[in-house]
C-alpha cells in the first residue's frame, strides 16, 4: 500500500515536471469531483431527513436539483480544461522568445517586409495558347 501510494507521489512530480499546465487541470479535476461528493452527501443527509421526518414533497425536486448541478459541474470543468489546453498549448517558449539568426526572422509571422506577387512573370504564361504538362514536354524531348 505504502509502495503504490509512494509511486503514484513520485509519478505525478515527475509529470508535473514535464507538463506543468497539467496542475491546473488536476487541481480544477479534483475541485469539481470535491464539489460532486459534497452534493452526494448532502443530497443523502437530504433524503434521510425526508424520511424521518415525513415530508416528502420535494424529494423529486432535489432529484432534479441534484443531477443539473453535477452535470453543469462535469460541463464546467470539461470547458475549463479545453480552455488551459488552448491556453497553454506548449509553444509559449518560443512565441516569447527574442530572435536573434536570420533564419528565425523569415519564419516569424509578423514579418514586415511583405513583397507583393509581381504579376509580369505569370504574363508568359497567360499569354499561351496551351499549357504542356511535364509529362507532354519530357516526352518531347526524347
Amino acid at each position: 500500500m505504502y509502495k503504490k501510494s509512494l509511486f503514484a507521489i513520485i509519478s505525478t512530480k515527475i509529470l508535473f515536471f514535464f507538463k506543468p499546465e497539467l496542475k491546473k487541470v488536476f487541481r480544477n479535476i479534483i475541485l469539481c469531483s470535491l464539489f460532486i461528493i459534497l452534493l452526494i452527501y448532502f443530497h443523502s443527509e437530504y433524503i434521510n431527513w425526508s424520511e424521518i421526518s415525513g415530508n416528502s414533497q420535494y424529494l423529486t425536486f432535489s432529484y432534479i436539483l441534484k443531477n443539473i448541478l453535477i452535470l453543469s459541474s462535469l460541463i464546467l470543468l470539461f470547458f475549463s480544461i479545453k480552455r488551459s489546453k488552448l491556453k497553454n498549448d506548449g509553444f509559449d517558449k518560443f512565441r516569447n522568445k527574442d530572435l536573434k539568426r536570420d533564419y528565425d526572422k523569415k519564419l516569424s509571422s509578423n514579418n514586415d517586409n511583405k513583397s507583393e506577387i509581381n504579376d509580369e512573370y505569370f504574363d508568359k504564361f497567360r499569354n499561351k495558347k496551351r499549357l504542356r504538362t511535364t509529362q507532354e514536354i519530357k516526352l518531347n524531348k526524347k
